[in-house]
């Protein structure tokens, strides 16, 4: 059977970014600070403001995450390695995100994205 997720991640943001986007994607070159990635900061306190309903920098055809439509979602295309554009995230793997982590990420966007 496929490995769980991380101990205590839930399908919140704030889990969500204490447990994937700090440790795994905001880090030096990728996406924190002024000059993040593609213009996607995912430090704490700016990750929803990037994500939200925002049409992605690299793909002007998607939006990075639709709430309710995790298919839908330019971020988990990114993650599970499904986008059209670019390569999978994060850039550092493989081993990339463990897919019953990309699930806890995907259970918050079908919950609506929310910021808390």
């Amino acid at each position: 059977p496929a490995p769980p997720p991380p101990a205590g991640l839930q399908p919140t943001l704030a889990s969500i970014q204490a447990n994937v986007f700090t440790p795994s994607c905001a880090k030096s070159g990728c996406h924190t600070g002024m000059g993040a990635q593609a213009g996607l900061n995912l430090d704490p306190g700016s990750s929803w403001g990037a994500l939200v309903n925002i049409v992605s920098s690299q793909d002007m055809l998607r939006t990075r995450v639709v709430p309710m439509d995790p298919d839908g979602s330019f971020l988990i295309q990114k993650l599970e390695g499904t986008a059209m554009l670019g390569g999978q995230m994060p850039a550092d793997g493989p081993p990339f995100l463990q897919q019953a982590t990309i699930n806890v990420i995907r259970q918050w966007i079908q919950d609506g994205a929310l910021m808390n």
